[in-house]
């Protein structure tokens, strides 16, 4: 069976991202503030600045990645509206 994918909601793949890049983004955020601390200045921080870094972190790196894949969304559909979408070919076992 052939199919073809003409056309993905922006709005499902915004959501969607939101929820899985909350968690990547906050273990991306502990990881390079708590655990890698590669700037030498992080540590004259106190532990409540260090945890606020992390959620503004972690809230910025969800929005950015969601909103850029949404947007990637919506240019294929513009894209795929006037041309042949992606075509899958299925079979069955």
């Amino acid at each position: 069976m052939n199919y073809e994918l003409k056309s993905i909601r922006a709005g499902s793949v915004f959501f969607n991202a939101l929820r899985i890049f909350l968690v990547v983004g906050f273990l991306v955020a502990v990881l390079s503030i708590f655990v890698l601390k590669s700037d030498p200045r992080m540590d004259a921080l106190a532990w409540w600045q260090k945890l606020l870094m992390t959620v503004v972190y972690t809230v910025v790196y969800d929005l950015v990645i969601s909103a850029m894949l949404a947007l990637i969304a919506g240019l294929y559909n513009f894209w795929a509206a006037n041309s042949k979408g992606i075509s899958i070919h299925l079979e069955q076992e």
